[in-house]
């Protein structure tokens, strides 16, 4: 998957972090239902999801294409962790990150602010909620970068 949006592709790209499949597929089925071209990558590894961010951030112009949907619900490193580490690293200033969690909790949402989240998404219960919801944050956050 590293360099999923080569030099020659300026489309915007959504970045999945996610080990849930499901979650993943209906992402990509809502992505698909946008009229705009974004691309959707999927990482489910903590292996995966570092190359892409090694490859990602090479170019300040890729950084600001892309958005990341980061599940807090993680297996080994929770997103909490994986977020606080990014916000550390100056080199991803320009990463647009959003949280992507079953729970859309005020609390919950305050609290992936705080630690520097862009925005937060909370899983909808269907494709045509979360299709309004992601082009919602293409316009927000990736269409003023294209």
């Amino acid at each position: 998957m590293v360099g999923a949006m080569t030099e020659v592709n300026k489309h915007a790209s959504m970045l999945m972090f996610d080990d849930d499949a499901e979650d993943a597929l209906l992402v990509k089925t809502a992505i698909r239902r946008i009229e705009y071209p974004i691309q959707f990558v999927h990482l489910q590894t903590g292996t995966e999801f570092l190359a892409e961010l090694e490859w990602i951030k090479q170019s300040p112009e890729r950084m600001r294409q892309t958005l990341l949907l980061l599940d807090l619900n993680m297996p080994s490193k929770n997103g909490i962790e994986w977020l606080r580490e990014l916000r550390e690293q100056s080199a991803f200033n320009d990463l647009t990150i959003v949280v992507f969690s079953t729970s859309n909790m005020a609390e919950e949402r305050a609290r992936s602010r705080l630690l520097g989240a862009d925005d937060h998404l909370g899983k909808p219960d269907s494709v045509n909620d979360l299709e309004k919801q992601l082009l919602r944050l293409y316009e927000r956050w990736l269409k003023p970068a294209m």
